[in-house]
């Protein structure tokens, strides 16, 4: 008896949740979306995006960063747009706003997760056994305060947080690591020959 109380319960939650999300939901979703290929790229980057739409608009949509200095366009209306990322690394709106037939506004929203850029000089260095060798690596997008060293092999030496890698006293090959502490952990590789 108590489990088919529950087990109502919870379909007739599940029923209540159901009518109001539907609704709640706006007919702009249904009118206009936005098509992108990724969602994530680099800082400096282009990426093009497409306003799809399910009717006959007033005229073609105009687009918007929501964010201040988030990026910005070859052109803010039309279709289709060349969207420009910033040169800070971070999480952006892109905004697509247009009207219907009937004068009503619509919009739709797309996130667009900005990575930095990273790389590691030199990226490929020999080094003797038990020997030191000092790594740069270059970020564009965040500060550098945000980079963490690391090797990828258990045994392949250590480095330091400065980027300072004293080799094993076993040769062989090993991997150097860069990685940026933000979204999506974006790094850089370099290959160090111990001999």
């Amino acid at each position: 008896m108590y489990e088919d109380e529950v087990g109502l319960r919870f379909f007739l939650v599940l029923f209540i949740l159901t009518i109001f999300l539907t609704g709640c939901s706006s007919s702009e979703q249904a009118v206009l979306s936005i098509e992108t290929q990724t969602s994530i790229i680099k800082v400096g980057e282009r990426i093009s995006l497409s306003a799809v739409s399910t009717e006959t608009l007033e005229s073609p949509p105009e687009w918007e960063v929501y964010e201040l200095d988030g990026g910005t366009f070859m052109r803010t209306a039309g279709n289709q747009v060349t969207y420009i990322a910033p040169s800070y690394a971070g999480t952006y709106r892109i905004i697509a706003k247009a009207t219907r037939l009937g004068g009503e506004k619509v919009k739709a929203v797309q996130v667009i997760v900005v990575q930095p850029q990273i790389l590691i000089e030199p990226t490929f260095a020999r080094v003797a056994i038990g020997g030191a060798f000092s790594f740069v690596a270059k970020v564009r997008g965040v500060d550098s305060s945000k980079i963490q060293w690391s090797i990828d092999e258990s045994d392949g030496g250590t480095i330091t947080s400065s980027g300072i890698y004293t080799a094993p006293s076993k040769p062989g090959f090993y991997t150097v690591v860069a990685t940026v502490m933000t979204d999506g952990r974006p790094c850089a590789t370099a290959t160090v020959h111990v001999e």
